[in-house]
């Protein structure tokens, strides 16, 4: 008789961390109060791990179900409660089974799923995981965070809080592994290696968790012992993406007593050495000024960026040099600052160990829990196709507060304009993607703004004024403007085949990225939104599949976007940041992109059956509702 009253106050209790501790609470009770008495959850022996997502995240009602039927099995798995139907072994399993497939609640990353349907209930999924996760001590799901960290990591990303917060969960269940005198198996040996790779990897950094102490062991060991501890560090870090504080001061006094061991520190490959040799005093210099310990994340972007030859590009050099010295505007500078607050360098060291992440991981860069993608890919496309360009807008941004542009010949000041797609930006960003991506937002926005009513989508205009000139001027759109309806799709497909399958296309490579807008869909293959992302290449993967390898300014690129059309991250020949799916997936969420029409296939061409194929995939997802026209 009071069910609907109770689901009604359980959902404003789960708004709320102690909301959801006072329903485990009570949580004893749910079963002889008749709590679950006609629905699907009275027999927990009947109940399905894989099902519990879907009723969590649904709302209504059926969540708040959920949520109690899971508190009243944790009580199960602690023994607060029995049940003739479900052992507390049982209950403990079904549990570790459920918060397994749901890492990515527990530990929650933005999307545009999340964004553009809001996260009320992922919010209380995520307040309801938590507290069974520090009941149960984690212990049961070690091998699935170990696995999901593995698997953002083979991503780089530059931002890794999320990283962070699972590997602190997996190092409170090694706690309780240890105390219960566990074996090892295989899945704790990789999380501790793990956590290692983020606070200390070496042997020595271990025993000298204090920096100043590690600084002084570095001082007593002889050439052997030092070269050992450069490779060792190096390794790690070339292996997880993971840098630690002791790195940090490793690097800083290789450079300045054994320079020879900088190549090794830094993990670097042929190229990385050649440029190191060629630069060694500008090298010299960003360490002495960027690289300490609470900017360790930069050591990674300096390998990389050594790596991929960058400096060899004429404006990079000095326009790391120009970041030094720049005078920069205080509320920049507070900016830069409150990233790293317990930190003595000054501004500009920051601003620099910022910049060396992201030109060195161009395709680590992302959007955090903002609508700003297409901000995102333009930083990550201007790190790849032009850095010294890159580098001049974020002097300009750091010095003026304001980003200059051009569109059509009229000169756009991000200073006078006052609207964006981010109403307030999420601060969970790289520090270079924090200062320009408002100004960016912006900028963006009035170009768009600029080609409203020449009945054509504004990116054909927009996309090669603001991302520069090695854009196509060529365009090619399946969605009308302003219906959404879906226009000449076979031509469109067709086109596309013969722009960038190179067996279509006279065998022509991508030279330069390129900005296209992809269909955002849910793991159901439902409409979301319009995402922006770039096109990197197009090749074989180990299998012989054409792929396309593109970035995705998502910080998780591994998305399910339909039921049978997973992006991959990892194991297709992916290099460092990028997704890829098989050529014609990527065709069924494709909407708009540029292309080089003086240097292309014959689309008539393109068999029927592979257009038929894409328009099929279409049409039993985005397209199902829509108009064809």
């Amino acid at each position: 008789m009071h069910q609907t009253r109770l689901l009604a106050q359980t959902t404003r209790l789960l708004d709320d961390p102690a909301g959801v501790a006072a329903l485990f609470d009570d949580a004893p009770r749910f079963d002889a109060a008749g709590v679950f008495v006609g629905s699907d959850w009275d027999l927990a022996a009947n109940l399905q791990p894989s099902l519990v997502r879907g009723a969590l995240t649904g709302g209504g009602s059926t969540a708040s179900l959920e949520a109690l039927s899971q508190l009243r099995l944790l009580t199960v798995a602690m023994g607060r409660s029995t049940r003739d139907d479900m052992t507390s072994a049982d209950a403990r399993s079904f549990l570790d089974d459920v918060v397994a497939r749901n890492i990515d609640l527990l530990f929650p990353e933005s999307n545009e799923v999340r964004r553009e349907r809001g996260g009320a209930e992922l919010d209380r999924a995520q307040r309801l995981f938590t507290l069974i996760a520090d009941r149960l001590g984690s212990s049961g799901i070690i091998r699935s965070l170990v696995d999901e960290c593995e698997r953002v990591l083979l991503q780089r990303p530059i931002v890794v809080t999320r990283v962070d917060a699972m590997l602190e969960t997996a190092e409170r269940a090694l706690a309780l592994e240890s105390a219960d005198e566990s074996p090892d198996t295989d899945e704790i040996e990789r999380v501790r290696a793990l956590i290692a790779a983020r606070r200390g990897p070496t042997e020595t950094a271990r025993r000298n968790p204090d920096v100043a102490e590690y600084g002084t062991a570095l001082s007593a060991m002889d050439d052997a012992e030092l070269a050992t501890e450069a490779r060792e560090m190096g390794e790690r870090m070339d292996a997880t993406g993971l840098v630690s504080p002791p790195h940090a001061t490793l690097l800083r006094f290789v450079s300045s007593n054994a320079p020879t061991l900088v190549a090794d520190a830094l993990a670097l490959d042929p190229v990385g050495r050649v440029s190191l040799a060629e630069y060694a005093g500008v090298v010299g210099d960003l360490i002495a000024r960027a690289v300490a310990p609470e900017t360790a994340r930069c050591v990674y972007g300096l390998s990389r960026l050594l790596n991929r030859g960058v400096l060899f590009s004429q404006p990079v050099a000095p326009g790391l040099h120009r970041l030094l010295v720049v005078d920069i505007a205080p509320t920049i500078a507070e900016q830069l600052r409150a990233q790293a607050p317990d930190s003595d360098l000054d501004a500009n060291a920051l601003l620099v160990a910022a910049t060396l992440s992201v030109i060195g991981q161009p395709r680590g860069i992302d959007q955090g829990n903002n609508p700003t993608c297409q901000a995102a890919r333009g930083i990550s496309l201007w790190s790849q196709n032009d850095a010294g360009y890159l580098l001049d807008l974020i002097a300009h941004a750091v010095r003026d507060d304001e980003v200059v542009m051009h569109f059509e010949g009229d000169a756009l000041r991000s200073g006078t304009l006052a609207f964006g797609l981010a109403g307030e930006l999420d601060p969970e960003l790289d520090a270079v993607s924090l200062v320009l991506t408002p100004h960016l937002d912006k900028l963006y926005m009035e170009m768009s703004r600029r080609t409203i009513g020449r009945g054509e989508d504004g990116h054909r205009w927009v996309n090669p004024e603001f991302h520069g000139w090695w854009v196509h001027r060529d365009f090619a759109s399946a969605v009308e403007p302003g219906t959404g309806d879906i226009r000449a799709f076979d031509d469109f497909v067709r086109l596309f085949h013969a722009t960038y399958h190179p067996v279509h296309n006279g065998d022509r490579e991508v030279v330069y990225a390129q900005p296209c807008g992809v269909v955002s869909t849910d793991p159901n293959g439902e409409f979301v939104g319009w995402h922006a992302v770039s096109i990197q290449r197009v090749a074989r993967d180990p299998d012989g599949e054409f792929r396309v390898y593109f970035f995705n300014p998502n910080r998780d690129k591994g998305q399910a976007w339909g039921p049978d059309m997973q992006t991959s991250t990892r194991g297709r020949g992916e290099l460092e940041g990028e997704s890829s799916l098989p050529f014609e997936q990527f065709a069924m969420r494709l909407y708009v992109f540029h292309y080089p029409a003086a240097e292309m296939g014959d689309p008539a061409l393109v068999p029927a059956d592979i257009v038929e194929r894409v328009r099929a995939g279409v049409a039993s997802s985005w397209g199902a509702s829509r108009a064809w026209i």
